[in-house]
């Protein structure tokens, strides 16, 4: 049985002929018998009575008809509005601290402006996390910020942001210019968990110098570092956005390092073969259009 059958048959039950269903389908009176005969033997019960030459639905055909009708009903609604459904779809993001933070919630309101069918679902933990979450199609797009170790992944970039060295106005280093980077060996640190992309930034800035270092305090809370860094327990490296407002109160000093810059790329990210929805497009155009 195909929708075929169904449409015929639906047309047959209208026109209460064979010969005006034809008509009206535009196909010949045989195809239209064919196609009845046909629905009527794959059902194994007659939908018509053939009286006096004449073709009459029966009760079965009656109830048949009804729910004929609201399948096709049915399926010329998924058949037009297929297209739709890509707005009514959860669009998944995951995004790593930093930029939930800052970034995330006024491109959200965009989005969520433009695209008002589109319900979201969103994930928020460490860049690694986030890109891993992006490989295994937990999420739909990533915003991750730092290096992109998976390269099977498509990723661009659309904005940064820059790492401080930070410590408090009792430090010994809040007074001073700036601090020669085989300083830092001896110091105390007070730093984000691996596989966050702000400690992955900064370990690999030392690198090129050959230098490693092991934090005193290791948090997934920028809060509780910047807390720490305030009661002069070490030093820090965190975005200059979270910590401004210390910066701005006197709190927390900038260190100046010699030969270290410190800035964290912000990438977009999503797997390569990753259909993508008009939402999807859209929520990476506002990112990218974005003046962060």
């Amino acid at each position: 049985m195909k929708i075929r059958h169904l449409r015929i048959f639906k047309a047959v039950c209208e026109e209460g002929s064979i010969t005006k269903a034809s008509e009206k389908l535009f196909i010949t009176q045989p195809a239209v018998s064919t196609a009845v005969n046909e629905l009527e033997t794959y059902l194994g019960v007659r939908l018509f009575d053939r009286v006096s030459r004449k073709i009459q639905l029966n009760e079965t055909g009656k109830l048949f008809l009804a729910k004929a009708t609201n399948l096709l009903a049915l399926y010329d609604d998924l058949e037009k509005n297929t297209k739709s459904l890509e707005e009514d779809a959860t669009l998944k993001i995951g995004s790593s601290i930093t930029i939930a933070n800052f970034i995330l919630p006024q491109v959200m309101v965009k989005f969520e402006t433009i695209c008002k069918n589109t319900p979201t679902r969103v994930v928020v933990e460490n860049a690694r996390t986030i890109e891993n979450m992006v490989s295994e199609n937990k999420v739909d797009i990533g915003l991750v910020e730092g290096v992109v170790y998976n390269k099977e992944l498509k990723n661009f970039p659309f904005s940064s942001s820059e790492l401080l060295v930070i410590c408090s106005p009792q430090h010994k280093y809040a007074k001073a210019k700036t601090v020669d980077i085989n300083e830092l060996k001896a110091e105390k640190f007070l730093l984000r968990e691996e596989g966050s992309a702000i400690r992955d930034v900064f370990d690999s800035a030392l690198l090129l110098h050959n230098i490693r270092v092991t934090p005193v305090w290791t948090s997934v809370n920028s809060q509780a570092l910047i807390q720490a860094v305030k009661q002069n327990l070490g030093i820090s490296v965190l975005p200059r956005q979270k910590v401004e407002s210390e910066l701005n109160n006197g709190e927390v000093v900038e260190i100046k390092v010699n030969h270290l810059e410190l800035i964290s790329v912000n990438h977009i990210i999503f797997s390569k073969g990753k259909y993508q929805t008009k939402p999807f497009n859209k929520l990476i155009e506002i990112l990218r259009n974005e003046e962060i």
